[in-house]
């Protein structure tokens, strides 16, 4: 297991991280041309929605008029999981550039922790959202303190240790980590030992959200394995919102499955054109 000393030193050399910094970042010719095109091809853009539009939103919004409507904004203390397809992690992404925006423009004017579970953090794609909503993208990456698990160990004790004093150091009000259950489906790892340490981890975000009063997002990439179907419904279980996601031909569908105070309901984002080949994940693999 990493030392407290090695994991601060991680956090700390990644503040203000551009896109050359970040090792192994996704290729530009398949991750961000791809994940651009899907964006830009949905009917609802990510640019700012009206002032009017957003009013009477309280949280962080996504800036996309069916997903505002389905989650009302995501609000601090709460732990949203999005599981399912590879427009989960998307989702997140934008979500880290919408919440550096003012308050009344549906941001939450803060920085962000992103506990990269899932080695999946795209500076490239970060950029081009920041762009496409008139923000600096130099601005928004400094503003992301962003640090990689290699195992399920490093993972606990970045969540565990790290997180909270970052925190308390930063005040940042949005916490993403990405992919969290995937380290933990390495068979290095027992079974029993997966399930005990993986629920400890969940509580303890369970618990963070509401003593830090902090909105936390968490992903989780489709399960390829028993065990990650089996760590999935810790998960699901703690979070106070959870929304499955599917990436169809020609559209995204988002299911809100459990919220404090929305009804179950589901909303299709459609891309302009028919695709042959809609899922991401075939074009994401080393």
């Amino acid at each position: 297991m990493p030392s407290e000393k090695s994991c601060s030193r991680q956090l700390d050399h990644c503040k203000g991280v551009v896109e050359e910094d970040l090792p192994d970042a996704p290729s530009v010719n398949s991750s961000l041309i791809l994940k651009e095109s899907m964006m830009q091809s949905l009917y609802a853009s990510i640019s700012i929605l009206p002032q009017l539009s957003i009013s009477g939103l309280k949280g962080l919004t996504f800036g996309i008029e069916e997903l505002d409507g389905l989650f009302g904004g995501l609000r601090q203390g709460e732990l949203v999981v999005f599981y399912g397809s590879w427009t989960s992690h998307i989702l997140s992404e934008l979500l880290c550039v919408r919440s550096q925006l003012p308050h009344i423009e549906g941001g939450l004017d803060s920085t962000v922790v992103f506990i990269d579970g899932g080695n999946i953090f795209d500076p490239y794609f970060i950029s081009e959202a920041a762009r496409q909503i008139g923000l600096n993208a130099e601005e928004i990456l400094k503003n992301i303190w962003i640090s990689r698990a290699f195992t399920g160990y490093q993972l606990t004790a970045l969540i565990t240790e790290e997180l909270p004093k970052i925190l308390d150091r930063e005040g940042s009000r949005l916490v993403v980590i990405s992919d969290i259950a995937t380290l933990y489906c390495d068979p290095d790892i027992g079974v029993w030992e997966a399930k005990k340490t993986f629920n400890r981890v969940t509580l303890f975000l369970w618990e963070l959200v509401r003593q830090k009063d902090i909105l936390l997002v968490a992903t989780s990439l489709s399960p390829q394995s028993e065990r990650k179907r089996i760590l999935e419904h810790y998960l699901l279980g703690r979070a106070s919102v959870v929304a499955m996601v599917e990436d169809g031909n020609p559209h995204a569908k988002i299911t809100l499955q459990r919220h404090p105070s929305k009804p179950m309901a589901s909303v299709k984002l459609f891309f302009r054109e028919p695709r042959a080949q809609p899922l991401l994940e075939d074009f994401m693999e080393d």
